[in-house]
């Protein structure tokens, strides 16, 4: 359904835009079947590598639609407002993850577990989803609210192990809107606000594809008698500016491909590569498709800036950068998640060869996380 290049992201943004304004407002809580999807963009999985920036998307939204494109304009900046949220609070992924390492070396109600990821609950809908999420890599939005709400407040299984499974296999899957989405379905996110999927809301906005019965899903949600305050926002670190001496060499990785764009330094770089934390990719145990979808589309940006092919292991990158005598590489700032270990070890090969790795942060993003201190409503008001 998705190709991992540019000009396929372009060419569906156009053929999106003209739904983008009153009939997407009106119909995208639809989820109608995995071959009706034309109420929804679809576009995410272009959008979280940044083959599709937020901001083209919005200016292009609201260029055709004006005040009309406010619904799908709102959609795109919960990616922003939630990526913001993280990265001012990196402990909540940390923690996440401690978790999930735990539940999965000692998985309470292991054969539940398997059996949910597997589609075999007996709930029809829950099901149906489970199963189209492993085949397909994507789910509608709202079946996401609704598979998350059932498998904490109905299953009553662990929400990190939900979010594991999402991550691992959704194409667009995201570290932060995944994890703080399901923590908002858990309750955990705003306190006092969990979301319960009801059964004449699946039906009506399935248009009676399903029909659960009444008894399967929860009337009331998990209550949690731990729940902690969120950590406190930090600063975000200032990353500084790129010396204009010496030799520098972009580094493109998968997190930000619109880097090309915007990471400009006085001068031109002198060579330019591709990294893929393909070991951190296996730890995690993402999907497959997942995983060849964003080193294509990686490889397929490095290409198109003269580049080589894409190194998965720093030593073959620290030998390139050795071979173009390279003072410094220069990497958009991953956000907060995958490239969490990668980054350190990078900067502690590279150092060790004599070579500088230095981050740059996308002025989208300058700008707006340090907003993603409160809920959403205030971050989408400050930003307009």
């Amino acid at each position: 359904m998705w190709t991992a290049t540019r000009q396929a992201a372009k060419d569906a943004l156009e053929a999106f835009l003209p739904r983008a304004g009153r009939e997407y407002a009106s119909s995208r809580n639809y989820d109608l079947g995995p071959d009706a999807r034309d109420n929804v963009s679809r576009l995410s999985p272009w959008i979280r590598l940044r083959l599709l920036t937020e901001k083209e998307v919005i200016d292009a939204a609201r260029e055709r639609h004006g005040k009309a494109a406010d619904k799908f304009v709102q959609e795109v900046l919960w990616r922003t407002y939630w990526k913001g949220w993280l990265q001012l609070r990196p402990s909540v992924w940390r923690d996440y993850r401690e978790a999930v390492e735990k539940l999965r070396a000692d998985p309470p109600r292991k054969d539940e577990v398997h059996a949910a990821c597997a589609g075999g609950t007996g709930i029809e809908c829950f099901d149906a989803w489970a199963k189209e999420l492993v085949d397909r890599g994507y789910l509608h939005n709202h079946s996401r609210m609704w598979f998350a709400s059932i498998w904490v407040h109905s299953l009553r299984l662990p929400w990190e192990l939900g979010a594991d499974f999402f991550l691992r296999h959704l194409i667009d899957g995201d570290p932060a809107s995944n994890t703080l989405s399901w923590r908002w379905v858990a309750g955990l996110h705003t306190r006092g606000k969990q979301y319960l999927a009801r059964a004449d809301n699946i039906r009506k906005y399935t248009d009676g594809r399903f029909d659960p019965d009444t008894d399967s899903l929860a009337s009331e949600a998990v209550e949690w008698k731990d729940l902690r305050d969120h950590p406190k926002p930090r600063t975000l670190p200032d990353l500084g500016q790129v010396p204009a001496t010496g030799r520098s060499g972009l580094l493109l990785g998968e997190d930000d491909l619109s880097s090309p764009g915007w990471s400009k330094i006085e001068g031109s770089f002198a060579g330019v590569a591709g990294f893929f934390p393909a070991a951190e990719y296996e730890r995690l145990e993402i999907s497959r498709r997942v995983r060849s979808f964003r080193r294509e589309a990686l490889a397929n940006v490095v290409a198109a800036e003269g580049g080589p092919d894409v190194f998965e292991q720093p030593s073959k990158l620290v030998d390139w950068a050795k071979s173009r005598s390279l003072d410094r590489l220069v990497l958009a700032e991953p956000a907060v998640g995958i490239w969490d270990s990668v980054t350190p070890e990078l900067q502690f090969r590279l150092k060790a060869g004599g070579i500088e790795l230095r981050l740059l942060r996308n002025p989208w993003d300058e700008e707006r996380f340090p907003l993603a201190k409160g809920g959403f409503f205030a971050f989408h008001q400050a930003v307009g």
